[in-house]
Formats: structure tokens, C-alpha cells, sequence
């Protein structure tokens, strides 16, 4: 007869009380160690996304309640410069002041044209200084935070190319960011951002630039400029510079 081997009770109770932590461990780790990789990774996640959320409301931002005159270069008596097919400066400038008007004011932009239609901003008959003065007046009047003048160049028929003018001495970023946003739409000849004693950049009493998008006189330009795809491009390259402007600050 086999003798029954007899196994305390207290012994077995301890027994199980120390594999329960170890078995607890051994199936623990591998899903912790997963938890907690999976919870790094989403907080950079939500790190990222927020980061994105914040940085697209800035850009968003950067424009709201600022006031920016928008002045179409020449206008009604004053043709402004007449390419080899007849088409006017004044035009062109008109065109793509309302498409720059229309970007700024979707982002919150408070816009004043100084002209909205084929016309002088002074009397008529008045001097070239005195309808220069005029523009100034609306937008040192207002207060503005910004004077942007659109123009097209002319001089020949061989000059090409985007150009962008600050008052000399003064602050040139706004002028920067803008040139850089033209050409990077347009795609034309950089001739960069350059210092001008311009009437109405030495009289605005804010950050001012005058724009020459590409050259009327040039047969090649000016067919760009007779296409309102390449305005709305000239307006999106000065938008996109105004608001890197103001994000830099």
C-alpha cells in the first residue's frame, strides 16, 4: 500500500500566492510596454496636430482687422503706360487690385481701394502731384497699417521681369516677403526688392511698397498681364507676402 504523501495547506496557500505576482508580471509587461509606446506616440501625435491647429490659426489671424490700402496705379485721365497691343496700365492694376482687395478681405483684412473703378482719385485737372497726394491722404487718413501700389513696368520692349520698391532708409521686409511672393507665382525675371524715392512711398506715413508685377512694354509680359489667370497670380504673390509679413513679426 502506497503512502499518501500529505501536502500542508498553509504550504500550498503560500505557494499560490507567490506565482499569482509572477504570472501577473509575465503578462503584464508586454502589453504595458506597448501601452505605453502607443501612448507616446499619440501624444506627439496630438503635439503635432496641435502645433498645425496653432500655426494655421496664426496664418489665419495675421490679417484680421488690419488696415491695408490697396491703391491701383494711375486711373482715369492718367492711362498709365500703353503696351504694344494698346493695353493700358490703368487697366491692368484695376484688375488686380479687386482680386488682391478679395484675398485680404477674406482674411479679415479691413481694405481701402483708393479707387474702385476708371477714374482719377483727385479732381480732374489736377497735377500728377496733387493725384499722387490724394492716394497718400486716404491712407494716412485711415491710419493704415499697410500702402500697397500696383503698377506694371514699361521702358522697352526688351525689359522683363517682376520688381518690388521701399522708400530708401526705411524697412524693406514688407518688400522682401512681397517679391519673393510674386515671383514664386509668376515665375518672371527676379529683379528684386530695390529702394525708390516714389512720391507715394515717401509720403505714407506706414510701411509702403510699390509693385511692378512684369512689363507692359514687353510684348510677351503683356500678353501675361491681358490674362486674369496671371492677375489673380500677381494678387496671390502680393497677399502671400503681406501675411509672411506679418507672420514674421
Amino acid at each position: 500500500m502506497k503512502k499518501r504523501i500529505l501536502i500542508p495547506l498553509a504550504f500550498i496557500t503560500l505557494l499560490l500566492l507567490l506565482i499569482s505576482p509572477i504570472a501577473a508580471i509575465v503578462n503584464a509587461t508586454p502589453y504595458d510596454a506597448q501601452s505605453q509606446k502607443a501612448n507616446k506616440q499619440w501624444g506627439t501625435l496630438n503635439n503635432q496636430s496641435q502645433a498645425n491647429q496653432d500655426l494655421n490659426k496664426s496664418q489665419k489671424d495675421s490679417l484680421k482687422n488690419k488696415i491695408i490700402v490697396v491703391d491701383p496705379g494711375h486711373g482715369g485721365s492718367d492711362t498709365g503706360a500703353i503696351g504694344p497691343s494698346n493695353i493700358a496700365e490703368k487697366n491692368v492694376t484695376l484688375a488686380i487690385s479687386r482680386d488682391l482687395n478679395q484675398l485680404l478681405s477674406d482674411a479679415g483684412a479691413k481694405v481701402i481701394m483708393t479707387r474702385t473703378s476708371d477714374r482719377d482719385v483727385a479732381n480732374n485737372g489736377v497735377s500728377d502731384i496733387d493725384e499722387l497726394q490724394a492716394r497718400v491722404d486716404i491712407a494716412n487718413q485711415a491710419h493704415a497699417d499697410l500702402f500697397i501700389s500696383i503698377h506694371a513696368d514699361s521702358v522697352t520692349e526688351d525689359g522683363s521681369g517682376t520688381a518690388t520698391y521701399f522708400y530708401p532708409g526705411s524697412n524693406n521686409s514688407l518688400a522682401r516677403f512681397v517679391q519673393n511672393g510674386m515671383v514664386g507665382q509668376l515665375k518672371l525675371y527676379d529683379r528684386g526688392f530695390q529702394p525708390n524715392d516714389y512720391y507715394v512711398l515717401k509720403y505714407a506715413n506706414m510701411p509702403s511698397i510699390l509693385t511692378e508685377a512684369a512689363f507692359i512694354s514687353n510684348p510677351t509680359e503683356e500678353k501675361l498681364l491681358m490674362n486674369r489667370d496671371f492677375d489673380k497670380k500677381v494678387a496671390v504673390g502680393i497677399y502671400n507676402g503681406i501675411k509672411r509679413f506679418y507672420l514674421a513679426q
